[in-house]
């Protein structure tokens, strides 16, 4: 395992754009300084979120792994490479939660097992939230008024109208939209509804 260099300062958004697009390249360099810049991060993510050092570690090699695998797919335009790199990190974790649920335990009762099902679905919601969150926060003021008075506050389509004083076909047309964006920003996070 390589040693992170504690004198290390994050590189710029655009500078770590720059490396990830040289990593995909196959810029063993590019990569050496992705991996100075996110080991500690992903780490301590993997530490409070896994309970295991261990599985921290395993946590940055597969993320790491994950990141060099699809650079090329990588669009700064969509991301930037933090956000990048913890969605990536958030999935590894169900994906090891998963893993670790699925490994027979010794002393298993079906007490134990519910409990490990319930924090594996409990990370699956919080990962699904945060992604509908980063999705959220890609459309435009409109389209999360819409939905946030519609789906979170649980107005109707008339009580919006009369709140916002805009004719209902608005209302309708505007949710109607706003949803529609939702979808295409779940879908270029990896979400499937």
């Amino acid at each position: 395992m390589r040693t992170v260099d504690e004198n290390v300062q994050p590189p710029s958004v655009q500078v770590e754009a720059a490396l990830l697009t040289r990593a995909a390249g196959g810029d063993e360099a590019a990569v050496a300084a992705l991996y100075d810049a996110y080991a500690r991060p992903l780490w301590a993510f993997g530490l409070r979120r896994l309970g295991d050092p261990e599985l921290a570690g395993e946590l940055v090699q597969r993320v790491m792994t994950r990141l060099w695998q699809s650079a090329g797919r990588y669009d700064p335009s969509r991301a930037s490479v933090r956000s990048y790199v913890f969605t990536i990190a958030r999935t590894a974790v169900v994906d090891l939660h998963r893993q670790r649920a699925r490994q027979p335990q010794p002393s298993a009762d079906a007490e134990d097992v519910a409990s490990g099902v319930a924090a594996i679905d409990e990370l699956d919601a919080l990962l699904q939230a945060e992604v509908v969150r980063a999705a959220l926060d890609r459309l435009s003021s409109d389209h999360r008024q819409m939905l946030d008075l519609a789906y979170f506050r649980g107005l109707t389509q008339v009580e919006i109208a009369g709140c916002l004083e805009l004719p209902l076909g608005t209302v309708k047309s505007r949710t109607y939209y706003a949803l529609k964006a939702l979808r295409l920003a779940c879908d270029e996070l990896g979400v499937n509804q």
